[in-house]
Parts: structure tokens; sequence; C-alpha cells
């Protein structure tokens, strides 16, 4: 029991430590700006980089990298979008028309325009009595 090894984390080197640091924030930024889901090759990397991360138990800091990145790559995202060449984009407003409302008397002189349908049109024979009401014709005897 006294020389008995204690497992723990591997001790990580400063090269290993930034470029796992560098690929988690890249991948956490591309996340952030492009809206990537985090399903498919996004969740195949970001385990591929925690699991390492795991190896040396420095799994909660790369998290808190990623998060970073995420965050970073929304803002730039938004940023950009917001100032478009370094002009604020301002969206423009569809004008209302104004309605112009017609007194009654000036509606009745009115002539009609091209794009309305005629006000007296003849009414259609389908809502007419039909004729079977009517009874039967008298016979004429010669």
């Amino acid at each position: 029991m006294l020389f008995k090894k204690t497992k723990g984390p591997k001790p990580i080197s400063d090269s290993l430590m930034s470029e796992l640091v560098g690929e988690i924030h890249k991948l956490g930024h591309d996340v952030g700006y492009h809206r990537h889901t985090e399903v498919g090759w996004v969740s195949v990397e970001y385990g591929r980089l925690i699991e390492t991360a795991s190896i040396y138990g420095v799994e909660e800091t790369i998290r808190r990298y990623y998060a970073q990145g995420k965050k970073e790559g929304a803002e730039r995202r938004k940023h950009e979008h917001l100032t478009q060449g370094g002009t604020v984009a301002v969206e423009e407003q569809a004008l209302i028309p104004a309605v112009v409302r017609l007194s009654p008397a000036h509606r009745m002189i009115a002539r009609p325009e091209a794009t309305s349908a005629p006000q007296n049109i003849d009414r259609p024979k389908m809502v007419d009595r039909p004729k079977a009401l009517d009874g039967f014709a008298p016979v004429k005897s010669a």
C-alpha cells in the first residue's frame, strides 16, 4: 500500500492545451456564427475534443472555451449583419396608401372604374320560381 500508484489525470503539455483550446474555440465560434445545430458533425467533433480533454482532466476548461467561442461567434454575426459595409442597415418601411373616403352623393354620380363590377346586373334565372309549381296548363278543346 505504500508504493501503490494513484490513478489520476495525466499532466497536459502547454502545446497540447493551447491546441485543444484553439480547436474548441474555433468550433464554438463556427457554431455561433453559422448557427449550426449541435448534432451531426458538430457533436462528433465536440465529443472527440471533450474526450481528449477528459484524459487530462481539463474538460470543464474546454467546455468554457467552447461556450465563449459560441457566444463570440453569435455576437460577431449580429454585428456584421447590423453593419453592412460600415453603414447601419435601416429597414425600409413600406408606404401605406392613404384611403380617400368619398361622400355618398359623390359615389352615386361617379363614373365606374374599369375594374369595378356593374351594380345593376340581371337576376339569375336560377333564383326564379320553378315552372312546375305553376300547375298544369289547361287543355284546349277543339
